[in-house]
């Protein structure tokens, strides 16, 4: 078992691998190109809209996966509902990125705003799909669509600094995306396997069942991407875009590394979501992405710390110096994420959503109490600490919570045990 989920592994972490370094290849060079001010306007106009982009999956893809591995024979059956309440939810998300975008920022920002919102509302009618192909196996699909994808992406960014295109330019990047997923559905068409992707009915009625099954992987979803953007949201507002530019600077070097927990996680999660009746199974999978992810997280936290200094005078010479603080801070994000991310990843695949969603919305608060007295005072650097004090409030929590959960599970395997031989 252990090397046939390494193997699955390998297949995302090689292709998010890929993915992250042509991405990041372009992002160094809008960075030395764009003067920081701007560079921050460009990152608060992503992550702005990405605090809708709960609504990109739906919050479904985790429900899809899960129950279309348990219910292989029910898999079209599942993909025409998650289509049908994609389209609506997709509505829904651009009402509201509309609604919020005019109604906080100035009538320039609300122009870029609703330009890459538009483009993150397209891709989002993709989703169902994609679940459908990482829960089939058909994990290459999704390997050439990433790769294609970011290289375009790269071309296009580099296209824009050769020509000395402005901010403006760069925000167009989104429906390039829109493309790539759309020449995947295409040939999808071409497989039988994936006939019903083109056969489904649009029901509206059932739509809602099956968002309502989905609602707290959907909460969940939207209380984790609110957590995560809203430094980047509160630091524009409060001191401004350079702020966010020397803030975004920092993550550059760590946010890249995510791939790797995120890539183990979804190549996983249909086993977990499988076997999690069969303890002993389940437990093996758990210990085996712990124990990976754990050690590779810790590892890369130090190894950026200390090579910190170096980092940012090879790729900004003195650009981002005032960076480094902040990231010297954030780079600890991986090693508590990454531990973090399997217990989370094993909380689903249990059904125990309830409890990620109450603690991710707790810490939504708290992480915006520490923002607002720190932020003003500090600017980045407040934004950073703030975060790693959410994240470790939010391992002590889960962790807390799953050893609860497995001495609980013994003691009524024991129960039973008693109870049979009696």
């Amino acid at each position: 078992m252990q090397k046939e989920l390494l193997k699955n592994s390998a297949v995302y972490v090689a292709g998010s691998m890929i993915v992250q370094v042509l991405g990041f290849i372009g992002l160094v060079f809008l960075m030395r190109y764009l003067p920081i001010p701007e560079y921050g306007k460009y990152i608060y106009i992503i992550e702005f809209i990405s605090i809708f982009a709960f609504f990109a999956d739906g919050g479904f893809t985790q429900h899809i996966i899960k129950e279309s591995s348990q219910n292989p024979d029910k898999i079209q059956s599942i993909y025409s509902k998650a289509q049908s309440a994609q389209i609506l939810i997709s509505a829904i998300m651009l009402l509201l990125i509309v609604l919020f975008s005019y109604t906080t920022n100035s009538t320039t920002d609300f122009y870029l705003l609703i330009v890459f919102g538009l483009s993150v509302v397209a891709s989002s009618l993709f989703a169902p799909m994609l679940a459908i192909l990482i829960a089939s196996d058909r994990k290459d699909l999704v390997f050439y669509k990433d790769i294609t994808l970011s290289a375009l992406k790269l071309l296009f960014m580099l296209f824009g600094i050769y020509y000395k295109a402005p901010l403006q330019y760069f925000i167009f990047l989104g429906f390039i995306n829109c493309i790539v997923l759309s020449l995947l559905l295409i040939y999808t068409k071409l497989k039988k396997e994936f006939s019903y992707l083109f056969e489904i009915k649009i029901d509206f009625s059932s739509s809602f069942s099956f968002i309502k099954q989905g609602l707290l992987f959907t909460v969940l979803m939207a209380a984790n991407i609110i957590y995560n953007k809203i430094d980047i949201v509160m630091l524009e507002k409060m001191v401004g875009s350079t702020e966010v530019g020397y803030y975004s600077g920092a993550t550059r070097f760590i946010y890249p590394f995510m791939f790797i927990s995120g890539a183990f996680m979804t190549a996983i999660f249909p086993s977990l979501a499988k076997y999690s009746q069969q303890k002993d199974k389940f437990n093996r999978i758990q210990y085996i992405a712990l124990y990976y992810l754990g050690g590779i997280g810790i590892l890369l936290s130090s190894f950026l710390f200390l090579g910190s200094d170096i980092i940012f005078k090879f790729f900004f010479e003195l650009k981002y110096d005032q960076s480094i603080p902040t990231f010297k801070v954030l780079v600890w994000y991986l090693a508590i994420v990454f531990i973090y991310g399997s217990i989370s990843n094993n909380l689903v695949a249990i059904g125990k959503v309830k409890f990620l969603v109450l603690l991710n919305l707790i810490m939504i608060l708290i992480n915006i109490a520490l923002n607002f007295f720190l932020i003003p005072n500090y600017g980045a650097l407040g934004a950073a600490i703030a975060t790693i004090a959410c994240e470790i409030l939010i391992l002590i929590a889960a962790s807390i919570y799953w050893i609860y959960i497995k001495k609980n599970r013994i003691k009524s395997d024991r129960l039973n045990q008693n109870s049979l031989d009696n």
